[in-house]
């Protein structure tokens, strides 16, 4: 039971290291499970949708990831001088 307990621990930790991975991760999720009952009640669910919401999503973390590493190059830029 310690060992089941220290993993979930560990989980926790890496979930609250990672903000903004946990937030990309469910809102991605979340698209899908909208993708999904949209298609349920509409009658047309494409396999098309789901991958496109994973490029989407891919997108924004990329973009994320390049804004992050611009501002924080240009802070450091600006304390520099």
């Amino acid at each position: 039971m310690l060992s089941l307990h220290s993993n979930k621990q560990v989980f926790i930790n890496s979930l609250k290291a990672n903000k903004k991975l946990v937030v990309y991760l469910s809102t991605t999720f979340a698209l899908m499970t909208i993708l999904f009952l949209h298609g349920l009640i509409q009658g047309n669910l494409k396999p098309e949708f789901f991958v496109y919401a994973v490029f989407v999503s891919a997108a924004f973390c990329i973009w994320e990831l390049i804004d992050h590493k611009t501002r924080k190059s240009a802070k450091a830029a600006a304390t520099a001088e």
